[in-house]
């Protein structure tokens, strides 16, 4: 029997040819300035569900999946971006070709802000950029990235146990950005250092680092 069409509208449609990746078999993907520009643009077009995350907000969510290393399969942390639950894949990309593309983008987007923040010295991740003007951002970008952030220790909420008062103090400046809906524009710039600072100190304090940068993309791509 076939889905109703308002169903398959509202919530996105479980494509059986449209399955989770296994990342790893991805590969490494180059992801630039204008990857992420064309991203942000898509996520700000009309057909998403209203629980898709904005560009600000996805950031935020793959940089807690790096910093705070989580065993989760694809299939476990993908659907969220696109604003369902379960494994289901939005209408918007529910076409093997639309699929594909904005797959390449996200995990492109994941490796990029992996290789930039265990650089030396770290690199600016893209949201974070003070001057950047976000298409899908739909309020304050400083707290959108922040909500994404504790979206994904939503997944492990106990690993805050073996983390140091540093990092506690971190996070819970993270948390208290989330609230803000500031409006003036000066404001992203002071809020953009302090989530840099903030996500500098947790990447300090990752488990299993160096060898493990591996590990936890492992943990990441799992299928």
């Amino acid at each position: 029997m076939k889905p109703k069409a308002r169903y398959t509208t509202r919530y996105g449609q479980a494509a059986p040819q449209l399955l989770p990746p296994d990342l790893q078999a991805m590969g490494s993907i180059a992801f630039t300035e204008q990857d992420f520009t064309a991203l942000d643009a898509w996520l700000a077009e009309e057909g998403w569900p209203n629980e898709h995350m904005d560009a600000a907000m996805l950031e935020g969510y793959l940089v807690a999946l790096l910093a705070w290393p989580i065993q989760l399969s694809p299939g476990a942390w993908l659907p969220a971006i696109w604003g369902v639950r379960g494994w289901k894949v939005a209408a918007k990309i529910a076409t093997p070709e639309l699929y594909d593309r904005f797959l390449a983008l996200v995990v492109g987007l994941l490796q990029e802000l992996e290789r930039r923040l265990t650089a030396t010295p770290r690199a600016p991740t893209f949201a974070l950029a003070s001057d950047r003007t976000l298409l899908s951002t739909r309020y304050f970008a400083g707290a959108a990235w922040s909500t994404g952030f504790m979206s994904a220790l939503q997944f492990n909420a106990t690993g805050l146990g073996s983390r140091s008062a540093l990092s506690r103090v971190a996070l819970e400046n993270i948390i208290a950005i989330a609230s803000l809906r500031a409006k003036e524009p000066s404001a992203m710039s002071r809020v953009a250092a302090e989530l840099r600072a903030s996500v500098s100190t947790l990447m300090d304090e990752r488990p299993a680092r160096g060898a493990a940068t591996v590990k936890a993309r492992g943990a990441l791509a799992a299928a």
